[in-house]
C-alpha cells in the first residue's frame, strides 16, 4: 500500500468521521432539547437546584421520571466538538493531496533506463520513494498516529459513557412503565425481559406527561435518535481504530527518516 492509497484512505476515514460525530451530536441534541423540562423534575435542596434535564442517566422516583443530570447530556453534545474539527481539516488535508497534487501516486514503481559503460548496455532499475523529495508529511507520520489514537480512546470514552446513559434510562423506565401501567404477574415479565429499548422508548415517547401540568407537545422517534447517535459513535470508533492502523502502517514504511519529534 504506497502513500497515495494510504493517504486517499485516509480522508475516506477522516470524511466519514465528521460525519459520523455529527449525526452523534445531532441525534443527542434533539431529545434533550425536547425532553429537558419534562425531566427536569427532580426537587432542590435548599438553595441547591439539582439540575436534571438529560435523557441520559434517568431515574424512576415514588413521584416522577427524573432526568440524569444536564451534565451528561452537555457532555455527550459538545465533546466529540474538538474531534469534528479536527477530522474536517484532515480529511480536507489529505483530500487535497490525493486530488490534487497525488502525492505519492507513483510511489513503489519501477522505472527501468539503460545505460551504455565501457561497450556494454547495462539496465538500471530504480523505485520511486516519493513524488516530491521535500515532502514534510513524511516526518510526521508517527505524531499524527499517536495523535488519532488519543482521539480514538477519547472517542472510545464518549461512546461508552452515552451508551451506558441510554441503557440506564431504558433499565429505569421499565420500571416506571410497569409502575404506571399497574402492571403484575407475567405483564412485568414482559416489560422487563421482552420488550426491547426501542418499544420502552415509545411508551416514553407517548406516554410521558409533563410532569407539572400534565400535558405533552409534539411526539418524537426518542429510541430512534438516540440509538442512532450510539451506532454512530461506535463507527466512529472503528474509524479512528483504521486511521491508527493507517498512520502506523506509514510510520513504519518511513522508520527509516526522523519524525517531527527528532532532531
Amino acid at each position: 500500500m504506497n502513500q497515495y492509497v494510504s493517504e486517499r484512505r485516509l480522508t475516506w476515514c477522516y470524511g466519514l468521521l465528521a460525519i459520523m460525530l455529527t449525526i452523534s451530536v445531532i441525534c443527542i441534541a434533539i431529545p434533550y432539547n425536547h425532553w429537558q423540562s419534562t425531566l427536569d423534575v427532580c426537587p432542590s435542596i435548599g438553595l441547591e437546584n439539582n439540575n436534571c434535564a438529560c435523557i441520559f442517566f434517568g431515574v424512576s422516583t415514588s413521584q416522577y421520571f427524573n432526568g440524569g443530570h444536564s451534565s451528561y447530556c452537555l457532555y455527550a453534545i459538545f465533546a466529540p466538538l474538538p474531534i469534528i474539527a479536527y477530522a474536517i481539516i484532515m480529511a480536507l488535508f489529505h483530500m487535497y493531496r490525493v486530488c490534487i497534487n497525488n502525492i505519492g501516486k507513483f510511489e513503489d514503481e519501477k522505472s527501468t533506463t539503460m545505460e551504455e559503460i565501457e561497450g556494454e548496455a547495462i539496465v538500471a532499475t530504480s523505485r520511486a520513494r516519493v513524488s516530491n523529495n521535500n515532502d514534510a508529511v513524511i516526518y510526521c507520520w508517527v505524531p499524527t498516529s499517536c495523535l488519532a489514537a488519543i482521539f480514538c480512546i477519547y472517542n472510545m470514552i464518549h461512546a461508552a459513557i452515552i451508551t451506558h446513559g441510554f441503557l440506564r434510562t431504558c433499565s429505569q423506565y421499565r420500571a416506571y412503565v410497569a409502575r404506571e401501567l399497574r402492571a403484575s404477574g407475567d405483564h412485568v415479565s414482559v416489560i422487563h425481559f421482552r420488550l426491547s429499548c426501542q418499544s420502552i422508548f415509545d411508551f416514553m415517547d407517548y406516554l410521558q406527561k409533563d410532569a407539572p401540568n400534565s400535558r405533552r407537545g409534539d411526539f418524537i422517534n426518542t429510541g430512534l435518535s438516540l440509538q442512532l447517535a450510539l451506532i454512530s459513535s461506535w463507527v466512529a470508533v472503528m474509524l479512528w481504530i483504521a486511521v491508527v492502523v493507517y498512520t502506523a502502517i506509514r510510520a513504519h514504511k518511513e522508520r527509516d527518516v526522523l519524525t517531527c519529534c527528532g532532531n
